[in-house]
């Protein structure tokens, strides 16, 4: 298997897992803050048994890259924590149009960080997109100061999603992806675990099964997806990975029907064409990536 291909399966299945995370924001029932902070030490735990189960060292190769460790889980942490709160306030569907203005963020970001000059075509896709995401979003369903917030909360984590990305490729691409994430959710379920206000003998009694969702949401649904992508960051552009990473909106709105009961308007579903025509043409085209 060539390494593109390996990086394109690695990207779909994370883009899919990804996607359910809106389920979780809305299923769950304690604060985004304290979900940030349990999704993160389990997915940890889950990373270090498969690290362990395979002799990988769990070193990195100079104090520079523990720092730049540091700033990446920051950037992490402040993107969970924003996108949670953007649907719980608003939809899932709305949560997940505003994260993904971060194909248009990650086009900018990758000439200040790489040096690669901004092409037309490039900008004329991102735009495509944003403007597909834009019309998922269902503007002028609800206009409400709630609704807003959800957009700029929203948009604020694509801003962290996106640097946080484009960072790790810049910076850390040469590490086992399941290393780079191991120390980000470490650290930000350290640096989180001190302001927990639900106790885990608490989400344990909890009717609504948080607990189990949390367990759900650490493992299969961050450890595994965001190893995932880290892999496929290693040999996809950025610009790429978030243009085909767009089709989570389009995963997110389906299982938020599904299990939510949020109904997708037809504009929502055209919105949902642009980017997935956006995605695929970007996944035909390995060459230029």
């Amino acid at each position: 298997m060539s390494p593109t291909l390996n990086g394109l399966i690695s990207l779909y299945a994370a883009i899919f897992l990804l996607a359910g995370n809106g389920y979780f924001a809305k299923s769950i029932s304690i604060s985004v803050f304290d979900i940030t902070a349990y999704r993160s030490l389990l997915a940890a735990l889950a990373l270090l048994v498969f690290m362990r189960i395979r002799k990988q060292s769990l070193s990195l190769l100079s104090t520079r890259h523990y720092l730049l460790s540091v700033g990446l889980a920051l950037l992490l942490g402040l993107h969970w924590v924003t996108f949670f709160y953007s649907m719980r306030i608003s939809t899932v569907a709305v949560g997940m149009t505003a994260l993904y203005t971060y194909p248009v963020i990650t086009v900018f970001l990758e000439r200040l960080f790489f040096g690669r000059t901004i092409r037309l075509f490039d900008l004329m896709m991102a735009l495509l997109v944003l403007f597909g995401i834009w019309l998922m979003g269902d503007p002028g369903s609800d206009s409400s100061a709630v609704m807003l917030e959800g957009v700029i909360w929203g948009v604020f984590s694509a801003l962290c999603f996106a640097g946080r990305n484009v960072a790790q490729q810049r910076y850390l691409r040469h590490y086992p992806a399941q290393l780079t994430i191991f120390y980000q959710v470490l650290l930000i379920g350290l640096c989180f675990a001190p302001f927990v206000e639900s106790s885990p003998m608490t989400l344990l009694e909890n009717a609504d099964n948080n607990g189990l969702k949390l367990l759900l949401l650490g493992f299969a649904f961050t450890a595994l997806p965001h190893a995932l992508l880290a892999n496929s960051l290693r040999v996809i552009r950025v610009k790429s990975v978030a243009l085909i990473g767009c089709l989570q909106p389009v995963i997110g709105a389906g299982i938020a029907f599904i299990l939510l009961g949020e109904q997708p308007s037809l504009q929502m579903m055209v919105g949902a064409s642009l980017v997935l025509a956006a995605s695929v043409f970007e996944t035909l085209k390995p060459a230029r990536i």
